[in-house]
């Protein structure tokens, strides 16, 4: 009696999911673009000059996605905003970072990138800074409903 091999009915649905996984983390990397803090405006935003950048421009304005800090200029003007501002100046000024670009609007209406910034950490995307501010009290979420980006998924 001869003996059949076997086809195990799990392979195509294992293969399956694994590729579909595979889009889901490549399709949410936070390396769009790469590049060294060269400017802090305020707490929230700031300058990036691109390294190898497939965007037209190569220094680029970056406003972070879905938090605010208090402001540093104007009447609104406040040391919880110096403060934002120093804490930013901290971490980034002459680093380098990671962003994802909202893939949905791209900049705001004042000409800045939005996007959610991660510290490089060993060459590689590390810790969220939107979250960094927001936890060291820097900065308040505010869900800005018309970019890609839900506070939700980053921060929790």
């Amino acid at each position: 009696m001869a003996m059949r091999p076997t086809k195990p009915i799990f392979v195509l649905p294992l293969f399956l999911l694994i590729v579909f996984l595979l889009i889901v983390l490549v399709a949410g990397t936070p390396d769009e673009a790469v590049g060294r803090v060269t400017k802090v405006i305020d707490g929230d935003t700031f300058d990036v000059q691109l390294q190898d950048s497939s965007l037209y421009e190569d220094l680029i304005r970056v406003r972070l996605a879905d938090i605010d800090c208090p402001e540093t200029r104007g009447s609104k003007a406040c040391e919880a905003g110096k403060n934002a501002s120093a804490y930013t100046r901290s971490w980034l000024l002459s680093t380098y970072i990671f962003l994802d670009l909202d893939d949905k609007t791209g900049k705001d209406q004042y000409d800045r990138w939005v996007a959610v910034a991660y510290l490089s950490e060993d060459g590689v995307p590390g810790r969220n800074f939107n979250k960094m501010l927001v936890d060291a009290g820097h900065a308040d979420i505010k869900d800005f409903e018309n970019d890609e980006f839900n506070p939700e998924t980053w921060w929790s």
